[in-house]
């Protein structure tokens, strides 16, 4: 998936769709793509495609600037603040080009340039201690009077507020004359200030609780929701071919040898009866028999230590099936099948000298079901009960 830099913005609404979205998206793993951002946003919220690719280019970002973080903090020997860190700038940036600030603030110690700045004046400043670095300004404030409230000897916050209150329209509060009060007073602001910002970051953060904790509970209950079918699913398809689940076993148990022999495969899998397993679609062929195919299927069950793959002739149904699934490049199948013969195939050593040997069992395929998607939580536990959860 490629995102267009040149697509106008989308306002992405503040809905539960949209909760839901990025909580799933947060959760993909560090090396998530923006592909992958795309399949789980669609198959975990509705949201108009805008918006989704949207999120999609706004997860990309906050990575993007989470490593930037880290990576600036390992070169300057200390964390950003929590307002200098660039998710934080760049919704600071947003909020001077969208009217609702006059200015914005980039320590010396950071090299982040926020986008969409073109339209800003830029002014830097030296020599101000915490307060040097590059400001973004609309025009309607001068880069002197920038500078003079940084550099300010007595208190370079309150000036910077002072050009904040003045932008606004805003009264900055008189300072009273008789200095037991004075000091008073002119804390007072900001105390009341520091109280506000206090009481607004408490709001917020039992607002960001609620919002990820209904997204959260929305998305375990999807979860639920979609395991409940895969269950059923998965239940259906034994008993409908009294298919044995109980082959991997062997292999699964503690004591089970880490490389099993291909006569103890053939011992587990060649019954007389259908095996039900469950694993990916690699690859659809043509077979020697008119009208039937090849299916290659890598068996992702719970014999962890047996490179397992399954060569299957499939009837005419069950391969258009295959082919006219939308979703197949992300799908797990629960598969019963009829084993005939198990060979072991032999590959060279990768360039790590690792061994890349697999078993392969022939035989031909009765069914296959799509039971869910690779981006939500193995089955091997899944399984087990979904199948024994049929016998009940």
């Amino acid at each position: 998936m490629s995102i267009d830099e040149n697509a106008p913005a989308v306002q992405i609404p503040n809905c539960l769709q949209v909760q839901r979205a990025r909580t799933a998206i947060q959760g993909a793993p560090p090396d998530a793509t923006a592909d992958h951002f795309d399949q789980i946003i669609r198959k975990t919220a509705m949201v108009t495609t805008p918006v989704r690719k949207a999120l999609v280019e706004e997860e990309v970002n906050r990575r993007a600037n989470l490593q930037e973080d880290r990576a600036e903090t390992v070169m300057n020997g200390q964390p950003a603040a929590w307002d200098q860190t660039r998710t934080v700038l760049q919704a600071w940036a947003d909020g001077v080009k969208d009217g609702e600030q006059p200015f914005m603030h980039v320590s010396q110690m950071w090299s982040f340039v926020p986008a969409g700045v073109e339209g800003l004046t830029r002014t830097s400043v030296k020599g101000a201690g915490a307060f040097s670095g590059t400001y973004y300004h609309v025009p309607g404030v001068s880069a002197a009077d920038i500078r003079k409230a940084a550099r300010d000897k007595k208190n370079p916050q309150r000036a910077l507020d002072a050009i904040v209150a003045n932008w606004k329209g805003e009264e900055m509060p008189v300072e009273l004359a008789p200095h037991s009060r004075s000091i008073l007073r002119q804390r007072a602001p900001q105390l009341v200030t520091v109280l506000v910002i206090v009481a607004g970051i408490a709001a917020w953060f039992y607002h960001s609780h609620e919002i990820d904790r209904r997204a959260s509970e929305a998305t375990e209950a999807e979860a639920a929701a979609r395991e409940s079918q895969a269950n059923s699913i998965a239940a259906r398809v034994k008993n409908s071919w009294n298919a044995d689940d109980t082959w991997e076993d062997t292999f699964s148990s503690k004591g089970a040898a880490y490389t099993p022999y291909t006569i103890e495969l053939e011992n587990a899998l060649i019954k007389g009866r259908p095996i039900l397993a469950f694993g990916s679609v690699d690859d659809v062929r043509k077979s020697e028999q008119q009208d039937n195919s090849i299916v290659l299927i890598e068996d992702f069950g719970r014999t962890a230590g047996v490179d397992l793959r399954f060569s299957l002739l499939s009837a005419p149904a069950i391969t258009k099936a295959i082919l006219n699934d939308q979703d197949r490049a992300v799908q797990y199948v629960v598969i019963a099948a009829t084993i005939t013969s198990v060979e072991k195939v032999s590959m060279p050593p990768d360039k790590s000298d690792h061994d890349r040997d697999y078993f392969l069992a022939h035989g031909i395929l009765n069914e296959a079901q799509p039971i869910g998607l690779l981006d939500m939580r193995p089955f091997k536990d899944l399984l087990s009960r979904a199948v024994r959860s049929g016998d009940e």
